[in-house]
């Protein structure tokens, strides 16, 4: 790994969860946010090293960023993750986030993190050292 050039992470987000993303990541990262998924398309073209969407991107285009993610062999391998945010706005049962953790294994997210049941199990200060150190293997791996 070359250590003199940033990591860039796409972070597809709506535009209102930017401020609890920059709450976990800090600038420990170099950080695109993409609220469309056009946008999210161009700069996948502009070179990414990990791509993170929110479950509630783009209308819910979580999904179809991932697949077209996996179906162009030049990003087909980049480490994709989807997130959820149960603590906040939305209430899941525990069916509907298996339904759509089943689904992004099976389309081929490399994980699905559900950020409420982190924190809520490990506490703030573990699930942001957690996620921040499942970023970082990643970027150990390329």
């Amino acid at each position: 790994m070359n250590q003199t050039l940033p990591q860039t992470l796409l972070i597809a987000v709506r535009e209102d969860d930017v401020p609890l993303v920059q709450s976990f990541l800090g600038d420990a990262y170099r950080i695109v946010y993409c609220h469309t998924l056009d946008a999210a398309k161009a700069a996948l073209d502009d070179g990414v090293d990990i791509v993170v969407s929110g479950v509630h991107f783009d209308g819910g285009a979580v999904f179809d960023l991932l697949q077209h993610v996996r179906s162009r062999p030049v990003f087909g391998r980049l480490p994709f993750f989807v997130m959820l945010d149960t603590s906040r706005r939305y209430s899941y049962s525990r069916a509907i986030v298996h339904g759509m953790r089943t689904a992004s294994r099976a389309l081929g997210a490399n994980g699905f993190t559900d950020l409420g049941g982190m924190i809520q199990k490990f506490g703030r200060d573990e699930a942001v050292r957690m996620l921040k150190k499942g970023i970082d293997d990643v970027f150990n791996r390329s």
